[in-house]
Formats: structure tokens, sequence, C-alpha cells
């Protein structure tokens, strides 16, 4: 059997992940705790936005037929009857002639029709309490109508939009003190093996620190999920039915790495197949790195198994783990969006059947992105992965040339 008869293509295996993934149950919550979430349903407004006519700039409100004529070297004369600042309630009257010292945010009188700016102006040295306007004005110069940003009963949010610090300040403009969202997901990350240690001291012979675990967690908060750390379980039957139960229980999904390659004899594996009913699919996948890849549900909680190697299981974790968890958090679009960035240097590669994925670096240059890969491809240099910010995707080949374009998968964090 050759390797085209048993790896399975990467959006197959994506789409077998996120048809078994279901959307959690929205919820309402604090607008402050809503960053980063998506929203489960539409919002209208309640209320017109600005609710009530104003100025939109420091000046004096007037009636612009009271400018006709006026210029630097003609200006006119106002007399000045009130001042208005932001928060005054009051609504004063102007006859012919007549303006209202007027700050910015401020009602605009119901008499005037327009608001020139205090740059325009200066005080009539001549007669006290007049100001001189050096420019002619026309009918809503500088004033912000009701309802100009928002009408009453518009929808303002989408659902499917995800909050960002201006939703939320539309939110709270509208008077919302909570929001319909899908809930952020609690992910649970367990490392299994006797093998792994968290001891910063020297290491004795056959054991390896546990680096997957931090890496994952950081990765899992960075996402905008929460993530909670259930430590390191050794290679006792037991202990692992316990530690895999109680995530299922208590999670909203599980994060594993290692012992998931298809001819690997590791007992967390069985373990798995049997707390899944045995629906627990260990893959190959046709990419490069993570191959090997694991999925199934414990009492309907997804679990991603992910590869022991430290790059590989970065990797997997960005293109299945997190686009089914912000599937969970109801997000219309899971995955990272591609790029497309011209090539610095030459790419060599073998045909293999698989995609490849390096670790790179893009920036721009005169508006093109231009990416340029890292030294280090192999699956345990995490150090060239720490100083990649994207992803550069080498279809299958041999040669890609300096100039080529290829697509990436930018690497940033969720805000």
């Amino acid at each position: 059997m050759t390797y085209k008869e048993t790896l399975i293509p990467l959006e197959t295996a994506q789409s077998y992940v996120l048809e078994r993934i279901t959307k959690a149950n929205p919820i309402a919550i604090n607008i402050r705790d809503a960053l980063g979430l998506t929203l489960a349903q539409d919002v209208t407004s309640p209320e017109n936005i600005p609710p009530f006519r104003n100025t939109a700039s420091d000046g004096y409100a007037l009636r612009s037929t009271d400018t006709l004529g006026a210029s630097k070297d003609s200006p006119v004369s106002l007399e000045v009857v009130a001042t208005i600042a932001a928060g005054d309630n009051i609504d004063p009257q102007l006859g012919s002639m007549q303006s209202a010292r007027i700050m910015t945010g401020a009602p605009i009188p119901a008499d005037a029709d327009s608001v020139i700016m205090v740059e325009d102006t200066s005080p009539d040295p001549e007669v006290e309490g007049n100001v001189l306007v050096y420019k002619e004005v026309r009918p809503g110069d500088s004033v912000r109508e009701a309802g100009s940003d928002v009408e009453e009963g518009q929808v303002v949010l989408l659902a499917g939009t995800k909050i960002t610090p201006a939703a939320i300040g539309v939110l709270a403009s509208l008077g919302y003190k909570k929001v319909p969202v899908f809930p952020r997901a609690k992910v649970a990350v367990i490392s299994t093996g006797s093998e792994l240690t968290e001891s910063a001291e020297p290491l004795r012979r056959a054991m390896i620190r546990d680096s997957n675990r931090p890496a994952l967690l950081s990765a899992i908060t960075g996402s905008g999920f929460e993530a909670y750390d259930l430590g390191i379980v050794p290679d006792d039957k037991e202990a692992l039915e316990t530690a895999f139960k109680e995530a299922a229980s208590n999670y909203d999904a599980i994060v594993t790495s290692g012992g998931v390659s298809v001819g690997d004899f590791d007992l967390t594996k069985q373990v798995l197949k049997d707390l899944s009913g045995g629906e627990m699919r260990w893959m190959q996948v046709a990419i490069k790195p993570a191959k090997p890849f694991a999925f199934g549900l414990i009492e309907g909680t997804p679990l991603f198994g992910l590869p022991g190697n430290p790059v590989s299981a970065l990797v997997s974790f960005e293109l299945f783990a997190r686009p089914a968890i912000l599937k969970m958090m109801g997000s219309p679009q899971p995955f990272r969006p591609l790029l497309k960035a011209t090539l610095v240097d030459e790419i060599r590669r073998n045909r293999d059947g698989k995609v490849h994925f390096l670790r790179a670096s893009y920036h721009s240059v005169d508006g093109e992105l231009r990416v340029s890969i890292k030294a280090g491809q192999m699956s345990h240099m995490l150090s060239q992965m720490a100083s990649s910010n994207c992803l550069l995707v080498v279809p299958e080949g041999e040669i890609f040339e300096a100039g080529e374009r290829l697509p990436i998968i930018p690497l940033e964090q969720a805000g």
C-alpha cells in the first residue's frame, strides 16, 4: 500500500473534526467580559445615537443666514446670549444676529441650524459680549443630527460578529449591560507519560522535560480560550482513565500530545479507545510536520490528540484544535486567513504526497508581503518556531523559485 492510499488529505481530516463539533449554548454576559467572543444574535438599537442634535466642534451655535457675506475683511458681529457645555440641558432662544457659545457634544439650540468653529471667530473688541464671525456657514455645518450614527431599531451588530473594543463601545453607548454570546471555551491540557518531568534539575537518563504542555497552554490562551493545566499523568491505566474522565466532565475540550502515531504502542491509546466507545480515530494526515493526529469524543467532549514532537504539536493545534474550538465558540470563520507572500529565496523539497508547513517570517516591503523560511525545519526544532510569525504553505512539488507567491498562515495571536 502506498503513501497516497494511506495518507488523509488535510481538508478531509479537518472536515471530519468540524462535522463532529457543535456550538456551545449561548449565554448573556457583561459586556466588559465579552471581548473576543462571538455574538449569538443580532443586536438592535433601542434609541437614536446620538440621542439628540449636538455639535461636532467647539464654537458658536447660530443661524446660518446671519453669516451671509462674512469674511476676514468684513466679519459679522453676533451677540452671545448663552454658553452651553456638554451635559447642559438648556435650550436658549436665539433671535436675529444672536448666537450661543457651545462646546463639543453639547445640545444645539432649536433656533440654530449650524455651528461655526471657534477658530473662525474672535471676540468683538468694539461690542462687549459679541463675537466676530469671519466666514459664511451653511445649514448643518458642524451639526450631528439625532440618529446620524445609529437609528432606533437599526441592527448595529450582526450575529456572528466578533466582539471588539469598538463593539463594546457601541453596546455601552446603547445602554447594554449584557450581551448574548457563545461562551469562552474551557480547554484542559494533559500531558501523559512517565518519562516527562517539569524539574529544572539535570535530567536523569530517559527523562525529558515537558515543553508541549506549557506551549499548548499558551497557544490556547493566545487564541482567546480559557486554558486549564491538568499536569502530567503517568503511564498508569487507572490514573489515565480518571484524568480523562474528569476532564471530559469539567471542560469543553481536551488537548493532549504524544502517542498518536498509528504504530505506537501506548497505554494512552488503549484508554482513549475505551473511553470513546471505540470511536477515537487515529489518522495519518498528508502534511509535514504534524502527520499523526487523533480525534474523538469522550462523553461528548472533543479530545484532540496531537503529535509528541514540539513543533508538530503546535502546528497540529493550529490546523485542527484551534479552528474546532473556535467553531464551538460560534465563530463563522474558524480558520486563520491565508495570505499570499513572495518567496525571498528558492525552496527545494521532495515529492512525498504531503503539504509542507514551513516555519517562516514575513514582512511588508513597499506594500508587498515577502516571506523567508527558517534554517531548521525538523519537527523537534522548537526554537525556530519561536522566532517565526507565519507558516509557509508549500504544496506538492520540488522547486519553488524566489519570486514565486505562496500562501502563508499568519500566527499572530488573538487580542
